[in-house]
């Protein structure tokens, strides 16, 4: 079905038995965990594996926790070099550079993707991980088009490149919220709830906050909480036709074509099977309209077309990126 419908890549998760047998749901194997949205017997990753590359696409298996103790990654590359000599996957997704180390040394022939939990923000990144053997990076969700376009050219013909196009984005920077994102999950999404005070940084803010009139404040809270609401896929929303609310990077192709980015990400792995090919087909159908010669503009309002929410697209809450063509 994917793959009709225009993947050119898969990922997966996977955790097996053993892993739950160690730790339970206390340590999560990957960003997505401790069960769902993951693959549990190595014969699925095998058959994902076999029918993929049947139709020439390559499956990377996301072994992508912030971190992991040396017990674990004793744990994980046995497991990980069964993966790749009997069930067949193409790399792996990680973002523990301790744990690429580990990997390049054990398994030297094994692609590895630098995830974008690594928060890879500059050019010093790009050139550490091309100095340890990583063959992509996949860029944060917080970087512009300016920004991924300078860091694709600095990372060419040394690593390949990955950025976000579609769902679940992140209210604050992904690879700097390890600790809270293990332990308690995403606490971002109850922050607007959570009692608070706005303190001001300067007299000329205070000012403004003096008294009686909370305007302001009221105001910049009433904006974070929409901000985290479309971040959070608009309340994991549908509309009528069935294409998924949330961040959304489809007006950006056309720039995004022009950076030399290797690969598009549309996140959503613990999605259902509609779910995800109702993105597939908006990202494919913006993506050939690039292609075939469109201009930026025809692409950004089919884009907009697409997805029939003009009063979402016009908020800018929703943009992965904000330079996009009106």
């Amino acid at each position: 079905m994917l793959a009709a419908g225009g993947a050119g890549e898969f990922f997966c998760g996977y955790v097996p038995p053993e892993w739950l047998e160690r730790y339970g749901g206390a340590f999560w194997l990957n960003r997505r965990g401790p069960v769902a949205g993951n693959l549990l017997q190595r014969d699925d990753v095998s058959l994902l594996a076999e029918r993929s590359h049947a139709r020439g696409i390559p499956v990377y298996a996301t072994f992508n926790a912030p971190y992991y103790t040396p017990e674990q990654q004793e744990f994980l590359l046995p497991l990980i070099d069964r993966l790749a000599e009997e069930s067949g996957i193409d790399g792996v997704i990680v973002s523990d550079v301790g744990f690429l180390v580990a990997l390049r040394r054990a398994l030297p022939g094994l692609s590895i993707h630098a995830s974008s939990v690594m928060a890879s923000l500059n050019p010093g990144m790009v050139d550490f991980l091309a100095e340890l053997g990583a063959a992509r990076v996949i860029f944060p969700r917080s970087l512009g088009v300016a920004d991924i376009s300078a860091l694709c050219a600095d990372a060419a013909g040394r690593l390949e490149t990955e950025v976000f196009v579609l769902n679940e984005g992140c209210v604050f920077e992904e690879g700097y919220c390890m600790t809270t994102h293990r332990s308690v999950g995403a606490l971002c999404v109850q922050l607007p709830d959570v009692p608070h005070r706005v303190l001001p940084l300067t007299q000329e803010a205070a000012a403004t906050l003096d008294g009686e009139d909370r305007q302001p404040a009221r105001e910049m809270m009433g904006a974070f909480r929409d901000w985290v609401w479309f971040q959070n896929g608009c309340g994991n929303s549908v509309t009528d036709r069935g294409i998924p609310n949330g961040p959304c990077g489809l007006c950006a192709l056309y720039d995004l074509a022009a950076t030399g980015v290797t690969s598009l990400k549309i996140s959503g792995r613990s999605s259902s099977s509609l779910r995800k090919l109702s993105s597939l087909r908006m990202v494919r159908a913006v993506l050939d309209l690039v292609e075939g010669g469109a201009s930026r503009e025809e692409a950004a309002r089919e884009a907009v077309a697409i997805r029939n929410t003009p009063e979402f697209c016009n908020a800018g809450y929703m943009c992965y990126y904000r330079e996009k063509a009106s």
